[in-house]
């Protein structure tokens, strides 16, 4: 049976939404294992790894296409705010958002200058003893070679993936 996008997706999405698009879950298994999907079961069967409990210290980036017009964290939404400064900013620099919103914004970040050699050196000197990139921003840009979607690193913006080559 032929789907449409929107069934493919769905097919994807929760059993309730998929079965009002239409598509059958049949196909979908979960493999059981200790968790069941409750508040009390996640509680009463996840353990904090040992590593992750004894390393006391890591990094965190939060690295995405907001870097390009260097205004701070939630430009991506202040910039459809009418009257706020990141709007005006971005009216100014490169027109209105309804003409170039966000997705043109990923298009412009090239991290020309990424180093993550010499910024995990950087971290560890700091004492850090693991390290988080994050893998898909809210604008949906996942920052790898994603199976689920072209809207990745690797066909929008630098062409590469950041997931990759931090964890190398």
């Amino acid at each position: 049976m032929q789907m449409s996008a929107a069934a493919a997706v769905a097919s994807r999405l929760s059993p309730a939404y998929a079965q009002s698009a239409g598509v059958s879950q049949s196909a979908r298994t979960i493999a059981s294992g200790p968790f069941e999907a409750t508040w009390e079961s996640l509680v009463a069967n996840y353990k904090t790894p040992d590593w992750y409990r004894d390393a006391k210290f890591g990094m965190w980036a939060h690295w995405t296409a907001q870097c390009v017009p260097e205004q701070g964290d939630w430009y991506a939404r202040r910039m459809y705010i009418q009257g706020d400064r990141d709007y005006d900013y971005h009216v100014k620099t490169y027109g209105h958002p309804s003409k170039f919103g966000f997705m043109e914004i990923d298009n412009l970040w090239k991290a020309e200058k990424w180093d993550p050699q010499r910024l995990i050196g950087l971290y560890k000197r700091a004492g850090a003893k693991y390290f988080f990139a994050m893998g898909t921003h809210h604008d949906n840009l996942d920052m790898y070679d994603s199976a689920h979607q072209a809207w990745n690193t690797v066909n929008v913006s630098w062409k590469k993936e950041l997931a990759c080559w931090v964890s190398k």
